[in-house]
């Protein structure tokens, strides 16, 4: 059973009736509100993916970010920039961005980090220094996640969504990857909740696509 949250299908409706009232102003800012770029990119949250830096977020969600380095066991390594929980149009969600940097830019960030420490994933957090978060501000956003605080019934996904170009299940049991290529948007829709959503470029596309199909299981909280 999916734990006791607030429900899609309920909002759902509200935003039925507020499409009928023409005299209310449409919501903005839903997930599943996506234009495409002349580029190619998806356009979500009135960012474009692969363009909108992190400046463009911290001014447009007036939020300040935690951004940290992510060094993988696989020695991979991930610049993101985590936002906490806030409304972002009708629903409250998680945003994390992932930036764009090269290996001396990932050195210096980490070199010079405030703080390090290791996570339980078994990935070690660099937190960027006041001085690097200034820097990070410039870089672009690569990869968007979106993490509601509401559940993602399938039913609501294909409707609102339309129906993914392939549904594809996870290493761990009870989960689902819906992919969206042409939207650059992937789901990951788990049957205990705790949906994810993935907003990406073309060219990263498919190398997002492989690392949702081979993350290993992790433990729930």
């Amino acid at each position: 059973m999916k734990s006791i949250r607030s429900s899609l299908l309920a909002l759902m409706l509200g935003i039925s009736m507020i499409a009928c009232d023409q005299s209310a102003q449409p919501p903005e800012d839903l997930p599943w509100q996506i234009n495409i770029s002349a580029e190619g990119n998806p356009q979500v949250f009135h960012m474009e993916v692969g363009k909108s830096t992190l400046k463009d977020m911290i001014e447009y969600f007036r939020n300040f970010p935690e951004v940290a380095v992510f060094a993988h066991e696989s020695r991979k390594r991930t610049l993101e920039a985590y936002f906490g929980k806030q409304r972002i149009g009708l629903f409250e969600a998680k945003l994390i961005a992932e930036l764009q940097a090269d290996d001396a830019m990932f050195d210096k960030f980490q070199n010079e980090a405030s703080k390090r420490e290791g996570m339980a994933s078994g990935q070690w957090k660099h937190t960027l220094s006041e001085a690097n978060q200034t820097i990070a501000n410039g870089l672009v956003v690569s990869k968007l996640v979106y993490l509601p605080s509401i559940n993602y019934e399938s039913e609501v996904v294909a409707a609102r969504f339309g129906e993914p170009a392939e549904r594809l299940p996870a290493t761990k049991t009870g989960v689902e990857f819906w992919f969206y290529p042409q939207q650059g948007l992937a789901i990951m829709l788990d049957v205990n909740g705790g949906e994810i959503l993935y907003y990406t470029t073309p060219a990263l596309y498919p190398a997002l696509k492989q690392e949702l199909l081979e993350a290993k299981p992790k433990n729930a909280d």
